[in-house]
């Protein structure tokens, strides 16, 4: 029987991951975000494919980047030492010269939206003068100077998005919650502001990513209004109404537009499979790409419309950018980010796997069993709970799920109630029941994983991030006799402190999905594993961030100091220069180490 190349950690993390991307003005090369040297920088390759360069060696993670469309310039988006801060930086792409653009609204969150047609002004958000709320800002990109176009005071946060060609439109999103939001036009010229989705805020609609059409008369946008699933809309400024361009019976999860606006590409999400789609507008004719399966993101037409340029990746293939030629039908990889020596052999191909949950729900999940393990109910397993929890176990590259992999553990990634993916019901089905129900289906999925043969039931952990980290401690006070250990990396371990300490424009949202702490108070206090420490039976590996924003260091700290004062088994690291998510490779390095010495120490 074949089985598993064994690899070091080190090597892992030598294969680099792809963040983002942007193609120069003049298409002859690709801009890109990549980790090689240690943390996100960018860098740049021939858009034919070549030698990549390194542009930056920025102090801090490069997170976001953007093309001036008229000038030699880059635009992008850091922060200090993950605390979410996003500030806005200029590049000149000549002599990697950088220029802080946002520095009159340093400690605060500044979102980039859009360039100008000229590239002689830009579009972006500032919450310096409200924690919880936006306001909204044109800069001149030659002189630095801000003009205030829009102040938003109330509860509800809400932020640019879009702007037309002609300068006249500006699109906001007000936001209610991950399910639920409205799209406000703003006629600058007759200063007057529109809801253009206008809803009962109690009945969850998702309206956002608008993009105007190529004469501005109109905008597109993704919706789910009164169906499941999300798809493409088409706003009409005159007559003031909507209609449908494309319907999927799976959520539509992006979508792009060549610069003449007549070819669309749209992304569908199919059981945690991103596939891309195009439509000529013109003519209504669909083309069918010739690619092969894998998750498409990031889709994004060439200057001169005749490429797309994207990244995919597939559960054997890290992220790479590809160039696909319209004309051809052809497809080019353009980076290489499996390096260092790692090969396929060394991974694991999961396969898609469904369960009934205690009340007949029906769950999809990703199993992960290595190469060369027999079947005679001796293997170790984790049960690895996504984060957000509005987020999905995907078919893409997984490189924590595959270090464990390549160990010798069986992994199952279950999509519990509340992941995306699955129609609007179905994730509203976790709002204000954190630590209840999805709980239900989580511990489903290690009866699943006894159903194969495979598992050792004495040998079964449970390892999580962010809600992950608190579905593992969740699992580890309410379920104690499952588990052999646990590693809780940043996840709340009391919902009460949690909703309090998010940041400001997080509070109405969490409101919704969590609960409020005076309303709520009785829920959040029986679901908060804090409060059920005792329970605890299982050795538990913490990890955390020192600048983490969304869950801070408290969270980790409480349970931590807890158990180490009732002498059970705890190992504790905290990362000075990380915060939620841990975007250095020396950091991860070193964490995923003692994550596989604690499960070796622990779990074999």
């Amino acid at each position: 029987m074949t089985k598993v190349q064994k690899y070091s950690v080190e090597k892992f993390f030598s294969i680099r991951t792809i963040f983002d991307f942007t193609v120069s003005k003049d298409d002859k090369c690709i801009f890109f975000i990549t980790n090689t040297s240690g943390s996100p920088q960018i860098w740049s390759v021939p858009i034919e494919g070549g030698w990549a360069d390194q542009i930056t060696t920025w102090h801090d993670s490069v997170k976001a980047l953007y093309q001036n469309p008229k000038s030699k310039e880059l635009v992008f988006l850091s922060d200090t030492e993950g605390n979410e801060n996003l500030q806005i930086y200029k590049l000149d792409e000549s002599n990697s010269e950088v220029s802080h653009l946002s520095k009159d609204f340093a400690d605060s969150q500044c979102f980039f939206h859009s360039f100008n047609k000229k590239g002689s002004k830009f579009l972006f958000s500032t919450n310096k003068r409200l924690k919880y709320n936006f306001d909204v800002y044109i800069q001149d990109f030659k002189s630095g100077e801000n003009f205030l176009i829009k102040a938003f005071d109330d509860h509800y946060p809400t932020h640019a998005e879009s702007w037309s060609s002609n300068e006249r439109y500006i699109t906001y999103i007000k936001f209610y919650g991950n399910i639920n939001m409205d799209i406000l036009l703003h006629d600058t010229k007759n200063d007057t502001i529109t809801n253009i989705t206008e809803h009962d805020i109690e009945t969850n609609v998702f309206n956002a990513g608008s993009e105007f059409d190529k004469k501005n008369n109109g905008f597109y946008y993704i919706s789910d209004e009164g169906r499941e699933f999300k798809g493409i809309k088409y706003y009409d400024i005159k007559k003031k109404k909507s209609k449908w361009i494309i319907k999927e019976n799976w959520d539509v999860t992006g979508f792009a537009f060549s610069h003449d606006k007549n070819i669309l590409v749209w992304n569908v999400n199919v059981n945690g499979n991103y596939t891309p789609k195009v439509k000529n507008l013109r003519t209504g004719k669909t083309q069918k790409l010739k690619l092969p399966k894998g998750n498409y993101g990031h889709l994004t037409f060439t200057n001169d419309d005749k490429k797309i340029v994207f990244i995919c990746d597939s559960p054997l293939h890290p992220g790479d950018i590809f160039v696909y030629d319209l004309k051809k039908n052809t497809f080019k990889q353009i980076t290489n980010s499996l390096v260092g020596g790692v090969s396929k052999k060394g991974l694991t191909k999961p396969k898609d796997i469904f369960y009934k949950s205690f009340d007949g729900l029906k769950i999809h999940g990703i199993l992960y069993i290595p190469k060369g393990l027999k079947k005679d109910g001796s293997n170790p397993a984790i049960v690895w709970p996504h984060g957000g929890p509005e987020h999905q176990e995907m078919h893409n590259f997984s490189k924590y799920v595959q270090i464990f992999s390549n160990n010798g553990y069986i992994v199952i990634c279950p999509n519990f109630r509340g992941s995306t993916g699955y129609g609007k019901t179905f994730q509203k089905m976790i709002y204000k029941d954190w630590g209840g129900a999805e709980f239900k289906d989580v511990l489903h999925s290690v009866d699943y994983l006894k159903t194969t043969g495979y598992v050792d039931p004495k040998k079964i952990a449970v390892v999580g991030g962010s809600f992950g980290g608190f579905m593992c401690l969740t699992c580890i006070t309410k379920a104690p006799d499952i588990w052999k250990c646990a590693i809780d990396i940043f996840g709340p371990s009391d919902l009460f402190t949690f909703v309090k300490s998010v940041p400001e424009h997080w509070k109405k949202g969490t409101d919704n999905l969590v609960g409020n702490p005076d309303t709520d108070s009785e829920l959040l206090k029986e679901r908060s594993p804090i409060n059920f420490v005792d329970n605890i039976k299982c050795p538990l590996f913490v990890v955390q961030g020192r600048h983490d924003p969304r869950v801070v260091v408290a969270e980790s700290e409480q349970i931590v100091n807890k158990l180490k004062e009732m002498n059970k088994p705890v190992e504790y690291i905290l990362l000075e220069d990380e915060g939620h998510g841990f975007s250095k490779v020396s950091n991860q390095i070193k964490v995923f180490k003692a994550k596989i010495e604690f499960l070796e120490k622990y779990l074999k």
